[in-house]
């Protein structure tokens, strides 16, 4: 099967266009511990994305904010560079916003230390003092998301911050871990900080008993940085009990204990586990050792009720798919029994894979792994960036076969690798930067142009078309036409909007009579709308 890319006229029913569009961590010491840093986190957007409160009023220029910085008492070398490392205290309010900031920091730090401050955390101002004391502090100064534990554990911020680094230090000394490790694992286990060294420390000898090696080793560190969140929060004793049932019931030895401890089997008693093994053999029809080996593999289908499995396998028929196909699906991929095949993000993925990758039900019912992978960081960039690859060269059709191989067991570093190509106009990077472009057209084609998945397609062209420089500036000027031409339908010509050249869209819609001229004065403004949207 191959995929065209067709270039005929399309008339979609649309929708009329809406409005005006870490620190470097410090090492970390059983005694004289880390003086607090400043926190390093705030809430960021991307591209030109502000903060709410920075919507507050009209943006200001770049030497009003300076000057503020100025009479605040900071250099005009520390400006420089704090407006150089955080750009949005240049779009800042100055009366409600900017000012009253400085001035708050100023009262509590004064103007030397504050300068010293900005120097070390740029975006400090994004935060009150309040905000930045104690536990927050510190979790901010190691590189760890402060903000996103204080809602997450708000009980480790009333904790004394010599307990929480005590507690901390014990488990970054018995795993080993680096200073740069533990952002990462304080995303996954902020938790364990409301625990006392004494109660980490059984958690993660458990883990090595389990595993029968030593508590220091490799494996328990793996483990550890990759197990459930719930981790930390069981009880040592049951914990070993569980994973031991589990490695008898299941069989597969280690192999069994890493999976249950990583995958998580916290909160069901043997007896639960017993029980649903039972029926979701009969419900899926295996036999003992294929059970033994779908539940070693996917040990988390334990934890679903088998009453969750079933209705999810009637959700995933109401697609269209037979009760052999569901069954095939779910025995061949047993973690899809915790999907919930009526959200709806499950029902775009399958539309996506439907009508843009175009296929069939025995088609997705022989690759489960496909219905269990991502759309937005993974299926969507990835067959779109193959697309605009393509679009490079004579040819106008891609093989699905060659979608999927790049979507099964390819990391990004590698897909990168393979397909980047930096000498093309514009150069094809597949970063993050590609991601955000890529789900934010969607948002604009889907959302604000009332495209459907079939619209898209009938003009697949505009999955390789900029939305800042291009789609967005178009549409709105071809709506602008709908509105004061009767007759014109804007969705008549979404090929003009991929295909023609800024001049020649300018020469085909541009009305002098009406005032409409498609310039770059323009293009800047609807740009400038867009940014503010986003």
């Amino acid at each position: 099967m191959v995929l065209c890319m067709p270039h005929a006229k399309h008339v979609p029913v649309v929708r009329p266009l809406k409005g005006s569009m870490p620190a470097n961590p410090t090492h970390l010491q059983p005694q004289g511990w880390l003086k607090p840093q400043l926190p390093v986190r705030c809430l960021t957007l991307s591209n030109s994305m502000e903060t709410p409160a920075a919507k507050s009023k009209p943006a200001v220029n770049a030497e009003a904010a300076r000057a503020e910085f100025c009479r605040a008492g900071i250099s005009d070398d520390v400006t420089t560079k704090v407006l150089k490392q955080y750009e949005p205290y240049q779009r800042w309010d100055i009366d409600t916003k900017l000012q009253p900031a400085l001035k708050l920091w100023v009262e509590q730090l004064g103007s030397q230390q504050l300068s010293a401050r900005l120097q070390k955390a740029p975006r400090l101002l994004c935060h009150t003092p309040e905000e930045c004391s104690g536990v927050y502090l510190w979790l901010a100064s190691i590189g760890a998301d402060a903000e996103r534990i204080q809602q997450k554990v708000p009980r480790v911020m009333a904790r004394p911050l010599d307990q929480v680094q005590s507690t901390m230090w014990t488990i970054q000394q018995a795993l080993r871990l680096r200073d740069n490790q533990l952002p990462a694992f304080l995303k996954r286990h902020a938790c364990c900080l409301r625990y006392t060294p004494e109660r980490v420390g059984q958690i993660l000898h458990t883990v090595a008993e389990v595993l029968a090696v030593p508590v220091t080793s490799d494996d328990v560190q793996e483990v550890v940085l990759g197990c459930g969140q719930r981790l930390f929060e069981q009880d040592p004793a049951n914990l070993n009990k569980l994973v031991s049932f589990f490695c008898e019931e299941f069989g597969g030895g280690q192999h069994a204990a890493r999976a249950a401890l990583k995958y998580g089997i916290y909160g069901v008693s043997a007896e639960t586990m017993k029980t649903r093994a039972a029926e979701l053999r009969a419900m899926l029809g295996w036999t003992k050792d294929e059970l033994n080996q779908g539940v070693n593999a996917h040990p988390r289908i334990l934890t679903y009720k088998p009453s969750t499995v079933a209705s999810n396998m009637q959700k995933l028929q109401a697609h269209s798919f037979s009760s052999t196909q569901a069954l095939t699906v779910f025995a061949s991929f047993p973690s899809m029994a915790g999907y919930d095949w009526s959200s709806s993000a499950n029902k775009e993925k399958l539309t996506y894979l439907r009508h843009v990758l175009q296929l069939s039900q025995a088609e997705l019912a022989s690759r489960p792994w496909l219905l269990s992978t991502s759309l937005a960081r993974k299926i969507g960039p990835r067959s779109e960036f193959l697309y605009a690859c393509k679009g490079n060269s004579p040819e106008t059709t891609l093989a699905v076969s060659r979608v999927l191989s790049y979507l099964e067991n390819c990391s990004d570093a590698k897909f990168a690798a393979r397909f980047n190509n930096s000498s093309a106009s514009p150069p094809l990077v597949y970063d993050d930067q590609f991601k955000r472009h890529r789900q934010q057209r969607w948002t604009f084609l889907v959302c604000e142009m009332g495209l459907s998945y079939a619209d898209i397609c009938a003009c697949r062209l505009l999955l390789q078309t900029s939305l800042l420089n291009t789609l967005a500036p178009r549409w709105h000027f071809l709506t602008l036409l709908e509105t004061a031409e009767t007759e014109f339908n804007a969705a008549d010509h979404l090929t003009a909007l991929a295909t023609l050249s800024d001049e020649h869209f300018a020469q085909a819609f541009s009305s002098a009579s009406m005032g409409l001229v498609y310039d770059q004065n323009f293009m800047h403004c609807a740009r400038g709308n867009l940014c503010r949207f986003w």
